[in-house]
């Protein structure tokens, strides 16, 4: 009896093939290197998040199963389920074509400011665009992130001070409040959401977090900035990944 095409193991199989297939051009590696070491070393390069490395394990170990399994009348007798096919042939369409984050999320204006403008002109386009990062240029270049954590700080520090919302006060005194973890990361505007992900949580000094990404052509300071990408934004990058984040 002929083999019946497009059974559900053929088709894991044939996403599997072309997953393995990618690791090997991307990482140089030739046909005898182990799936589990190009999986580690293609997510640890692209940035790959937790759910879709342990996935690539257990993908692994069904295609063991399915491909060394035994067979009846040319078909294994270990199938997968229709379930898994589709996620294995959604890992496999994400890692050949990586989302990237800007076609993801679309487009937004980006207001900026300088050191020495007024703080009461940041204030007005927190509220008028109700932005929590606003990136602070002096010229053409990029010099830090105001966050409305730093503003709420400096207000504070006012009132203690009874002095108010001193007019003429300007950016460079309120970034003085901001906390050291309170730092954006400028990446091109080619970053894929995994990456985009990855560098909101691990972008910062010592792979720590940071409060936003700033994405330019690129991702040089002295670049345009086209879109801020702040946490906010994580729930929509996750799930372009089909991860769900309550």
């Amino acid at each position: 009896m002929d083999t019946i095409k497009n059974s559900r193991g053929d088709r894991f199989l044939a996403a599997f093939n072309e997953i393995e297939d990618r690791f090997r051009r991307v990482l140089g590696l030739d046909e005898h290197a182990e799936f589990a070491q190009m999986a580690r070393q293609y997510a640890d390069r692209k940035r790959l998040p937790p759910v879709q490395r342990e996935a690539l394990v257990a993908f692994a170990a069904l295609r063991n199963a399915i491909s060394h399994g035994r067979f009846y009348n040319g078909q294994p007798i270990a199938e997968p389920v229709q379930e898994m096919v589709a996620e294995i042939e959604r890992l496999r369409d994400q890692i050949t074509s990586p989302p990237v984050a800007l076609t993801v999320l679309g487009g937004r204006q980006v207001c900026l400011t300088s050191p020495g403008e007024p703080i009461s002109a940041a204030l007005e386009l927190v509220d008028r665009f109700d932005y929590s990062q606003i990136p602070v240029y002096d010229d053409t270049r990029y010099v830090s992130i105001l966050t409305t954590n730093a503003i709420a700080r400096w207000l504070a520090h006012q009132l203690i001070l009874n002095q108010g919302l001193a007019e003429g006060e300007t950016v460079h005194r309120v970034l003085a409040f901001a906390e050291s973890h309170e730092r954006a990361k400028l990446v091109r505007r080619t970053i894929t959401v995994a990456e985009a992900i990855d560098q909101l949580a691990h972008g910062g000094e010592e792979r720590t977090p940071v409060t936003a990404l700033i994405v330019t052509d690129g991702g040089k300071t002295t670049d345009k900035p086209i879109r801020v990408i702040a946490n906010h934004d994580l729930p929509t990058l996750s799930a372009a990944l089909g991860i769900g984040i309550p």
